[in-house]
């Protein structure tokens, strides 16, 4: 059966909670289980630009993707099979691309446009976003089909998201004349625990987040049952420009090593690929 290209927007307002990591991280492992995946930077520090490899970089980048509306020559290959990537070559937060969208009226339309010309020949996109609230990540929302946003479950992390990432989407709710402009419906957010610790009140946290959410009657925000714990192991293949599920795919102890920690999160996120595991080589 073939599927339409499906879109993840990783996002929230609140920087440092590892969105980056998630997204490299999901889409290599994704791509190691057969799926065709295209990595997308737009956030001006690059640092997604720079965590694997690459081994065919494109003559354009993100800025190109914005100016011209079409992904055209902007899609560079990565060392790693089915993982591509479109890199930002727009750094800083009053670029070319901010600048460029403040002069249109439809600016949310641009990034979609792009990204829709790709439809069927990548199964899935990922797209990295700043931790912050402005003009590109309202791009980034209108684009996606899934919200994924990475929490810490900590006091201070959770109430920016609640009172930030959920205020910000929920601008994009349906009013008269909104579909008839974008033609897309609100992007559902699927909340990730992100740098679990094992402290109380990270547990308290949690399971605040995962009240405060079961409680709503639309279902439009939930909380995933994957975690992904602090462990040194995640930074230590982000440093090697290595997927987590590579640098690790056996873990002794009571925590799951990260090939099975994000195998969790993809058959949570995609469960069409319950049957699928990563294959590579070395």
């Amino acid at each position: 059966m073939n599927y339409k290209t499906k879109i993840y927007g990783i996002f929230c307002t609140k920087g440092g909670v590892g969105k980056t990591t998630t997204c490299a991280n999901l889409g290599a492992i994704l791509a190691d289980m057969g799926q065709r995946v295209l990595l997308v930077d737009a956030d001006p520090q690059q640092s997604l630009s720079r965590h694997y490899p690459l081994a065919i970089p494109a003559t354009y980048g993100l800025s190109q993707v914005y100016t011209a509306a079409d992904a055209t020559d902007c899609i560079s290959q990565t060392c790693y099979p089915n993982l591509d990537i479109i890199l930002n070559d727009d750094p800083g937060s009053e670029g070319k691309i901010p600048t460029v969208l403040r002069k249109s009226i439809l600016h949310f339309q641009h990034l979609r446009h792009s990204l829709e010309q790709l439809d069927g020949t990548y199964d899935y996109i990922l797209i990295d976003t700043q931790g912050a609230s402005g003009i590109i990540q309202e791009s980034v929302i209108m684009a996606a089909d899934v919200i994924i946003s990475p929490v810490k479950p900590q006091v201070l992390d959770s109430r920016e998201f609640v009172y930030g990432t959920v205020e910000l989407v929920n601008k994009f709710k349906p009013r008269p004349g909104f579909y008839s402009i974008t033609g897309r419906p609100l992007p559902p957010i699927r909340v990730l625990i992100n740098l679990w610790d094992r402290t109380t009140t990270a547990a308290e946290v949690a399971g605040h987040l995962r009240r405060e959410f079961d409680q709503q009657a639309d279902g439009h925000v939930t909380v995933l049952n994957t975690v992904i714990p602090t462990l040194k192991v995640y930074s230590e293949a982000a440093g090697l420009g290595v997927p987590a599920h590579r640098h690790e795919p056996t873990r002794d102890g009571r925590s799951k090593s990260a090939l099975d920690t994000l195998l969790d999160l993809v058959h949570e996120l995609e469960p069409k690929l319950m049957d699928l595991r990563p294959v590579w080589t070395e």
